[in-house]
């Protein structure tokens, strides 16, 4: 029982930094693939 909670304890020590530095990977790629993003970079100023 007690490796059972160590390695649930490992595995979010682990899992909590990953999870939440893919959420903001993904929230910083989204204007690549809005709309706006991409009419603005085919249409000349």
């Amino acid at each position: 029982m007690k490796n059972t909670v160590k390695l649930a304890l490992l595995w979010l020590l682990v899992a909590v930094p990953l999870g939440w530095g893919i959420a903001k990977s993904v929230q910083k790629s989204l204007p690549l693939f809005s709309d706006r993003t991409r009419a603005s970079a085919v249409s000349p100023k």
